[in-house]
């Protein structure tokens, strides 16, 4: 049986989620949820951001036997295209960081090439791999498509402009590393701009990942309490490209906050 897990949340700190994920109401969901460990990961894309997290941190201590394990993680992204993490073992240590997941969010294009977008979004994902700080790639080939919609570009909708070959590396670089590729609810199993179709397109696509031999993550990636049930669909879709409990990605370190 896979683990009930959910390692990618966001709170309402960083104002990427919405008032409803304080820490004591997604802790709550969660478990209304049947999930037995979270992990909470809110961004960290500027150093300006830090001691946000430190209010992450003080309310996680605030908990008293939650009846979960939770985990301190964040969420980082790329500074420009081929730059770098707002991330260092530094700063990891800072505030006690126990995992970090991380990847691309942009298209880093001016004008719309859908081979250099793909082309992009790949080597980023294995520069993601191969950085010794970061556990998780998350939401892999996830766009936001309001930047399509606002600049008149057709919407990335068919995971067929990846070619398979790509999908094969970054599970072979993945293994190599020991990082795992995230299943992300949200971001790309129940985000209502993919179709159903692009979804088995999807599951086809982490299919192939699997069979490289890498581990995988399972998140939500809720920015809204409602939608913390995408980790209960990332862990459906674990088990429908037939994952085992060896494949599933955990945190090493004990849990921040522990169930009792």
């Amino acid at each position: 049986m896979l683990p009930r897990c959910d390692y990618h949340i966001h709170t309402h700190y960083l104002k990427c989620a919405n008032g409803t994920m304080t820490i004591p109401a997604l802790v709550a969901k969660a478990k209304e949820l049947g999930q037995t460990a979270i992990g909470i990961t809110d961004h960290l894309n500027t150093l300006d951001k830090l001691p946000l997290h430190g209010d992450i941190r003080r309310d996680l201590e605030a908990l008293d036997a939650p009846g979960i394990d939770i985990h301190f993680g964040v969420e980082l992204n790329y500074m420009g295209c081929d730059g770098e993490f707002a991330w260092s073992e530094d700063v990891r240590d800072e505030l006690g960081f126990q995992f970090a997941i991380g990847g691309i969010h942009a298209t880093y294009v001016s004008e719309y090439d859908l081979a250099k977008i793909v082309d992009n979004q790949h080597r980023h994902h294995l520069a993601t791999c191969r950085n010794p700080l970061c556990d998780v790639l998350v939401h892999p080939y996830w766009f936001g498509k309001g930047g399509f919609d606002k600049n008149d570009w057709p919407w990335f909708d068919t995971m067929k402009a990846v070619p398979e070959s790509y999908a094969r590396e970054l599970g072979q670089v993945a293994k190599e590393t020991g990082t795992a590729i995230e299943i992300n609810g949200c971001a790309n199993l129940i985000n209502p701009a993919y179709s159903a179709q692009f979804v088995d397109e999807y599951a086809e696509y982490l299919a192939i990942i699997a069979e490289e031999g890498c581990l995988f993550a399972i998140g939500s990636d809720a920015h809204d309490i409602n939608r913390m049930d995408g980790a209960i669909v990332a862990r459906e879709m674990a088990e429908r490209i037939g994952l085992t409990e060896e494949q599933i990605w955990l945190p090493q370190a004990k849990p921040f906050v522990a169930a009792q």
